[in-house]
């Protein structure tokens, strides 16, 4: 009780200054399923591997922000990072900004916007990769891996909403996953 109430806290710090941890760690505090998937901290990095296609969201809404999360991704899998989300997405161009994880083959490989972007050539790799995330009035900022791949406008901005963990098909694991909020 003591760490999601000390997650709440940092959650009201000032703008821009403080990043917020959005995982301790060792549980899933300040965090829901919003499916059954079977979502487990091991060694301390959040995965799942099995499940219907749902999200993992955070308990709190923001607007604009910066995210940074660290994802590891076997080939074939499909996943992603959901910005400024709902907790049940229905349609990825009105319902949230989804970051996507997946393979080369797939309409919106890794480091595109599913139906805003498609990103080509950064491939798949079995390792631990970085997203570094910015949304602010409307303009999306993606970096993977170090690499600022773009700055994307959208015409009608997202309100406030969850940040979520997207399992759809593979084993995926997030960690170091921290925000920091912007005005």
């Amino acid at each position: 009780m003591k760490r999601l109430a000390l997650f709440f806290a940092l959650t009201a710090t000032t703008y821009g200054e403080e990043w917020i941890s959005l995982f301790d760690g060792e549980t899933l505090a300040g965090w829901t399923a919003q499916g059954p998937v079977n979502w487990a901290v091991e060694d301390g990095t959040i995965t799942a591997s099995e499940g219907e296609i749902s999200l993992l969201t955070t308990a709190e809404r923001y607007l604009n922000y910066e995210l940074e999360v660290e994802f590891k991704a076997p080939l074939d899998t499909n996943s992603g990072i959901f910005l400024n989300s709902e907790p049940v997405v229905e349609n990825e161009a009105t319902d949230c900004y989804e970051i996507n994880i997946a393979p080369p083959t797939n309409p919106f490989p890794t480091g595109s916007v599913v139906k805003f972007l498609r990103k080509e050539g950064l491939g798949e790799k079995d390792e631990w990769r970085s997203y570094r995330l910015q949304v602010q009035k409307g303009v999306l900022s993606v970096t993977l891996d170090g690499e600022k791949l773009y700055e994307l406008t959208v015409q009608s901005p997202r309100p406030a909403g969850h940040i979520g963990l997207q399992f759809n098909r593979g084993k995926i694991a997030f960690r170091n996953i921290r925000l920091r909020l912007l005005e």
